[in-house]
């Protein structure tokens, strides 16, 4: 059922009953006009247009037939052409449906555009404008988000609607323009994000309508993938993970870096002295080898490809090194970058890390990477403590506590903390059911005789060629960041153990069997046969 001012419609859209208790029935004629100003709420329906949805086979009916019908569908729903609230009359054009559906429950989105000021009794000015532009911006989202507009919304201390953003629009209208103020919000704390003012001659123009909605998902981008550092809270997530969840906000793609990447170039090559712009863009680059787990089986980085990523990835994070010691969260990002890249720069990491710590209120950020370099210093129970404490103060559930849960299961994997690791892995599946497949085989145990059967079956699969590119994966994402060799060992060999099983030594690449011998299987010993 849905509710049009006091007047709740059945869903076959033939009866309603008003609030007094009357109940309305409509002709099938006039539910066929209904239906079609419904679908086209606060825009213009010519009257052809109407003429078209009565369905006029026999060709006896005019645009004269179509005002008496609408002017019969008025003194149903209790409407009036001088005072319309239902349908407004657009005269030698059409009309325009102008009453919105009223929700009866909480409201959930990911945008609500709403409220709308200064429209007075002229609502078809504005021809459709909200309307179009919530679609255009369901577009430029992908269509994955839910987009309502709901002109007379108020915000209410009381409400539980679930609103992530708001836009609030002041409209001014004169003979040959739309004016338009327009305040984009955060939806739960109401914190102003960016204003615009725009200036439109009346009339349909599509280009203004996208060309909005693309600066408004831009803007959305950079609230949530470029903040300035100037306020933070314990719980806020690092640079990283900000960025990462501002492109799946957008396309809910989780192969982020491709929706950022684009975004992130453009920004650095207008403003390179913005030193956000060079560590965002070296955080985009980390994001991308990170997730190249995802294209291994089909198009895996080369070894050149890697290693100019990681040097551009040097090369930003020094540059902009200077320029950012009164953002706390930029050295954050830093020190991540720096420790990844394994090229001398841990005790400069660890500093930077310090400073940081010592200078921001963003303390769940801080613990991550004090439990980073702690573990990689070789110091395991206390990098778990701080795993622990940024656990704490992260979103259950989130990117950033997922993140924490692999850092943390890493460096247990490297103290040999078996019954952590286990623990761990299946807390991770229950917040990523799927992801088994993807990490499960990075925290299985070397001792096991065998695996769990998805394990067993993906392993049995696999061609050699994948095994070699995922242990090299393995050592440069989790391993060489640990100084001791025990610890890189520990963290490999389950998955090298296990590979051997099925497939011996081909399945492992040649660097990382040469690294470790005395986790390879011994030549001539028997392996599993795949089935």
């Amino acid at each position: 059922m849905v509710r049009y001012h006091d007047l709740v419609f059945q869903p076959d859209m033939l009866t309603a009953k008003r609030d007094d208790g009357e109940t309305i029935r409509l002709t099938r004629q006039e539910r066929a006009l209904l239906l079609r100003f419904v679908r086209q709420p606060q825009e213009l329906v010519t009257r052809a247009q109407l003429l078209e949805a009565l369905g006029d086979e026999t060709g006896t009916l005019s645009e004269r037939n179509v005002d008496y019908l609408v002017n019969r569908l008025r003194k149903r729903l209790g409407d009036s052409a001088r005072s319309a609230r239902f349908i407004v009359t657009q005269y030698g054009e059409g009309y325009v449906w102008a009453a919105e559906p009223v929700e009866t429950g909480p409201l959930s989105a990911f945008l609500l555009i709403g409220p709308i000021y200064g429209l007075g009794d002229g609502q078809s000015a504005l021809n459709g404008f909200p309307h179009r532009l919530a679609s255009a911006l369901k577009a430029a989202t992908g269509a994955k988000r839910t987009i309502l507009f709901r002109p007379g919304w108020r915000f209410d201390l009381q409400s539980t609607d679930k609103l992530d953003f708001t836009l609030d629009v002041s409209a001014h209208t004169d003979t040959e323009h739309l004016h338009l103020a327009l305040v984009l919000r955060e939806g739960r704390s109401r914190r102003v994000i960016e204003s615009f003012r725009r200036t439109w001659p009346r009339g349909r123009d599509p280009n203004h309508v996208n060309e909005l909605a693309r600066t408004l998902t831009d803007a959305l981008w950079r609230h949530e993938a470029l903040p300035d550092g100037t306020a933070t809270e314990p719980t806020d997530r690092p640079a990283h993970t900000r960025l990462h969840d501002a492109a799946v906000m957008l396309t809910d793609d989780t192969m982020s870096w491709r929706e950022n990447a684009a975004r992130l170039k453009q920004a650095h090559e207008a403003d390179k002295a913005d030193p956000r712009h060079s560590v965002m863009l070296a955080l985009n680059h980390y994001a991308r080898l990170i997730q190249s787990l995802g294209e291994i089986h089909t198009a895996p980085l080369g070894d050149d490809d890697w290693q100019a990523l990681e040097s551009e990835i040097e090369d930003l994070a020094l540059r902009a090194l200077p320029d950012v010691h009164d953002k706390p969260h930029l050295l954050l990002a830093i020190a991540k970058l720096l420790r990844f890249i394994d090229r001398g720069y841990l005790e400069l990491a660890e500093r930077l890390t310090e400073e940081a710590f010592l200078n921001s209120t963003a303390f769940a950020a801080a613990f991550s990477m004090k439990a980073q370099i702690a573990a990689s210093k070789g110091e395991i129970d206390e990098a778990a403590i701080l795993y622990d404490k940024a656990i704490e103060l992260a979103e259950p559930g989130s990117q950033f506590h997922i993140y924490l849960l692999i850092l943390k299961a890493a460096a247990m994997m490297a103290g040999d903390k078996r019954g952590t690791v286990d623990h761990l892995a299946a807390e991770l599946h229950n917040f990523v059911p799927g992801g088994q497949a993807v990490f499960g085989l990075f925290l299985v145990s070397p001792k096991a005789k065998t695996l769990v059967p998805p394990l067993e079956h993906a392993l049995a699969a696999m061609l050699p060629e994948l095994g070699q590119h995922l242990t090299t994966y393995l050592f440069r994402v989790s391993a060489r960041q640990f100084r001791r060799r025990i610890h890189q060992r520990n963290i490999l060999s389950g998955l090298v153990v296990h590979l051997q099983r099925h497939h011996g030594e081909e399945a492992i690449a040649p660097e990382i069997a040469k690294r470790f011998p005395e986790i390879m299987m011994p030549p001539g010993k028997p392996r599993r046969r795949s089935k």
